[in-house]
């Protein structure tokens, strides 16, 4: 409503921003600002941690929040325990500082060590906060779990509550991008001497990104309609027509179509192949083979995606 609101404001004031103010903006504000009142409410006195992980937790899917959610919980606990213990350690005033330093060279060394290199700022800030704080390290600590937690939980909830990206949409449309990069490419073999396949390998790698982040969404308690069946059969269909677009790749020779290919290359590229490749004997046999069953992945890609409207 907020969005539509301001939408309205500035078509009246014919106002056109360079860029758009995008959902998950409106999002991360929104937890922000849920996560400071209540930080407020429950008096808590570091309210910037609290909107630091409702800031960093909003992520591009509920796979990656989920995960975000373990990693800094520890990175979090693991800086406030040890910033904890060395300000226990009596040394003089002096040597305080290289304590210091002594600690973040065991946070780094350790979460390098456990493959959290991204949490490691994070806990180094704590670490230091902890470590450094003239109040009862024990009200500090327990306060920053807490509002971290605090900070994370809004995040997740609106993350899922609020316009839950649509993983699936997400894949189907690569698809769509892939399937057409493949046509193309198709196009490519069957009428031009030179075909370049990166632009199709550029494409088929995104899909594969996005399938593994579908996937990934089976792991979480709370997930949307990830379809996997579905979304298995489509990266069969692709990965069977990505290893044959390899072969036929490497192939340099133009092939001479057969009759059947040629009649359904045709009809499906909306173009007309007119003259015959150099490409003879069995290497052509094969060539128009693995054009084939190319052509029924495809036909079989159509029918599944034009099951799904997301344009």
């Amino acid at each position: 409503m907020i969005y539509n609101y301001l939408s309205d404001i500035m078509k009246f004031l014919d106002i056109k921003p360079k860029y758009r103010i995008g959902m998950r903006t409106i999002k991360t504000s929104l937890a922000v600002t849920i996560s400071l009142y209540l930080s407020l409410l429950l008096n808590l006195h570091t309210p910037i941690f609290t909107a630091i992980a409702a800031i960093t937790s909003m992520k591009a899917s509920l796979t990656e929040s989920f995960e975000d959610v373990k990693k800094r919980m520890f990175s979090s606990v693991f800086g406030v325990v040890l910033g904890y213990a060395f300000s226990l350690i009596p040394v003089p005033e002096i040597l305080t500082p290289l304590l210091g330093g002594l600690g973040i060279i065991i946070i780094i060394y350790i979460l390098q060590h456990m493959n959290m290199k991204s949490m490691v700022i994070l806990s180094c800030i704590v670490f230091v906060a902890s470590f450094t704080s003239e109040s009862s390290k024990i009200i500090y600590g327990v306060n920053r779990v807490v509002g971290t937690f605090l900070g994370i939980a809004v995040s997740v909830v609106i993350n899922y509550l609020i316009a839950t990206p649509d993983i699936f949409e997400i894949f189907i449309n690569n698809s769509r991008l892939t399937l057409n990069s493949a046509k193309k490419f198709l196009m490519e073999l069957v009428i031009k001497d030179a075909h370049s396949i990166d632009y199709y390998s550029k494409a088929y790698e995104k899909l594969n990104l996005s399938y593994e982040l579908l996937m990934s969404e089976k792991n979480i308690p709370i997930h949307g309609n990830i379809m996997p069946i579905t979304s298995e059969k489509i990266m069969n269909h692709f990965r069977d027509i990505n290893v044959r677009f390899q072969l036929l790749n490497s192939i340099e020779d133009r092939p001479d179509i057969n009759c059947d290919n040629k009649k359904a290359l045709e009809d499906m590229l909306h173009i007309n192949i007119l003259d015959k490749g150099k490409l003879k004997g069995e290497l052509n046999t094969v060539y128009n083979f693995q054009i084939d069953k190319i052509l029924l992945s495809i036909n079989e890609l159509e029918r599944i995606l034009g099951e799904y409207d997301y344009e």
